[in-house]
């Protein structure tokens, strides 16, 4: 028979804050992120009340960081040694942060241990995200320095555009489209493909260890587009995977 670990557990729904801010650091352990624009400034938690992220304010800059907790989401059932466990969304909480549309935040620096982001219509200096386990999705993002770094999941970046970063994935895919790069992008995969679609950049230089490097239909061994130029560059590096440029 199954228990349930969040029978005593209350669920909120409530905003935690809506003081403005330049500097955003986020340190979550298993809750989903999003961030995206509106009409004002906002943070709203959706979930478990133990797992409420607790805020804290200083001059310009906003922190939120999830309390320490031993009780993990979902249901269970054990009979001696076997255990099962099974989680839905209603265990999972959620934030959403809102920022004014034609506001540029300074920086924002995202840590989480696992739990999927998603990054729509922000406009930010530098961004720092990593992520133990969990997917990162773009939508619409205009950042001058950028800097990804996935141990288990996927990076999906649509209409991006970034002056320079770069993107480490260690078991998982890159997607980039339709979006420009005016300085430099460097994308690293160990187990996984690299996938750039309709991007704005002059040269592309692509390796491989085990996989294909293929440039608009054509493979090689090791593909370069572009001549070399003091223009905008993006390198794709994968150690078991492909790298393809459409």
């Amino acid at each position: 028979m199954f228990s349930n670990k969040n029978d005593k557990i209350e669920k909120v729904d409530k905003i935690l804050t809506n003081e403005a801010f330049e500097k955003l650091q986020v340190d979550f352990a298993d809750i989903n992120l999003a961030i995206e624009s509106g009409d004002h400034f906002e943070v709203h938690y959706h979930g478990p009340e133990d797992k409420q992220p607790v805020v804290i304010q200083n001059e310009q800059q906003l922190r939120l960081k999830q309390p320490e907790t031993d009780r993990k989401n979902g249901k269970f059932w054990q009979k001696g040694l076997f255990k099962i466990e099974v989680v839905t969304s209603s265990d999972v909480g959620k934030v959403k942060i809102t920022v004014p549309k034609d506001h540029q935040l300074r920086e924002a620096y995202i840590g989480l241990a696992s739990g999927d982001t998603r990054i729509q219509d922000v406009n930010l200096a530098e961004l720092e995200f990593s992520s133990a386990s969990g997917d990162l999705k773009i939508d619409r993002l205009k950042v001058a320095k950028l800097s990804l770094s996935i141990v288990s999941g996927d990076a999906k970046l649509d209409q991006l555009k970034v002056d320079s970063g770069n993107a480490d994935l260690t078991s998982g895919s890159f997607l980039l489209k339709n979006s420009q790069i005016t300085k430099s992008l460097a994308v690293t995969t160990v187990s996984g493909d690299n996938l750039i679609e309709n991007v704005e950049v002059d040269q592309c230089y692509l390796t491989t260890l085990s996989g294909d490097n293929t440039i608009f239909g054509g493979k090689a061994t090791h593909a370069q587009i572009g001549k070399e130029t003091n223009g905008s560059h993006l390198k794709m590096s994968a150690v078991s995977g492909d790298n393809i440029v459409k």
